[in-house]
């Protein structure tokens, strides 16, 4: 017979409310702390096909009503002492990462060429030139413009950290995270989209505002 462990999604505060902060979960509470899990069958941990689309529904659930602490997809706890046990240990640093990222969300900032600018521009180069036989590449980099609208972000945001592209956003140059105060997002969304205006060569795009997975990471023992 399989062992009932805890899928750990994510901690947030504990206020007493019965109710499950995303179907099919509960909460194991210690102290102010309330860790959003759901059980599973105790087994080496392994990701199957759905799982971190599951993950990241219950995460952004939670976040629709309150602030979490992301746990990574696939955290499973033996059952709900050593879960309790591992609240108790990272009690304070827990506690005060929550207080951190309270009221704020995450933003994620693409930045990419615009391929029918480039091409348009390099064109125009080419037809002013005797016979527009010779064309003259227009250099952009990307990452250089990239760094300093990302400095300029940052002063609207609590941190930001630069990240590599991933699979899903392999067409953009360069990308960074921001932690940006809730009630300051929309002035967050002009200043990306002011930034976006003073190259129209390049295609900034913002999307969020997500959970603080970018800002948060957690320690876990064997």
């Amino acid at each position: 017979m399989a062992v009932s462990a805890l899928r750990l999604y994510g901690v947030t505060a504990a206020d007493g409310d019965p109710h499950p902060l995303a179907p099919g979960t509960t909460t194991v509470g210690f102290r102010d702390l309330a860790a959003v899990v759901s059980e599973t069958p105790y087994a080496r941990p392994a990701l199957a096909d759905g799982d971190v689309t599951t993950h990241r529904s219950v995460v952004q659930s939670v976040f629709a009503q309150r602030s979490i602490l992301p746990a990574p997809a696939g955290v499973v706890f033996r059952g709900r002492d050593a879960l309790e046990r591992w609240l108790e240990i990272h009690f304070v640093t827990l506690t005060d990462a929550l207080a951190y990222v309270e009221g704020r969300a995450g933003a994620r900032v693409h930045v990419a060429r615009k391929a029918e600018r480039l091409t348009g521009a390099v064109a125009a180069v080419g037809a002013g030139l005797e016979g527009g036989e010779r064309t003259e590449e227009v250099a952009i980099d990307v990452d250089a413009v990239a760094a300093e609208s990302f400095r300029v972000l940052r002063r609207l945001a609590a941190a930001s950290v630069t990240l590599r592209p991933t699979a899903t956003d392999s067409a953009a140059a360069a990308t960074a995270s921001f932690l940006v105060e809730r009630d300051r997002w929309e002035a967050f969304e002009e200043a990306v989209a002011e930034e976006a205006r003073r190259d129209f060569e390049l295609a900034f795009r913002l999307t969020g505002p997500w959970p603080p997975y970018d800002f948060v990471r957690m320690q876990f023992g064997r």
